[in-house]
């Protein structure tokens, strides 16, 4: 299931598959960081694939590179919006790509876990706020 939402996300923001593939892993990688426990877990649980791909990035573009979120966040001194814009960036995402792909992110998981579930995970991660508008 979670190769649709890149597949999405690769037609409806104009990146390459691969791009997009990391772009989703990034999200949800940070998602499965920051989130609450219990909303991810509920969220990853309706969404085939998801877990898998959240954890192959952990919150960086992955590759030998795991762990890219936090050493930008810990070299900006925190902030997990602009470590995820880094992390995005580091992927091969602008922040106009990134801007465009996060409504498409938020109405794929709201449509295939409930609205509910998708807001309650999406909601307990601030950098997420930040992104969402």
């Amino acid at each position: 299931m979670i190769d649709q939402l890149i597949e999405q996300i690769a037609s409806k923001v104009g990146l390459d598959a691969g791009t997009a593939r990391k772009a989703v892993g990034v999200v949800l990688g940070l998602i499965n960081k920051e989130g609450d426990a219990s909303a991810v877990s509920d969220l990853f649980g309706k969404i085939p694939g998801a877990a898998d791909l959240a954890g192959e990035f952990k919150g960086g573009v992955g590759g030998g590179m795991g762990g890219l979120l936090s050493k930008v966040s810990g070299m900006l001194g925190g902030g997990s919006a602009l470590s995820a814009m880094a992390a995005l960036k580091q992927a091969g995402v602008s922040m106009d790509q990134a801007k465009d792909m996060m409504p498409v992110v938020k109405g794929f998981l709201s449509e295939n876990a409930g609205e509910d579930i998708a807001s309650k995970a999406l909601g307990s991660v601030p950098a997420l706020k930040d992104l969402l508008g």
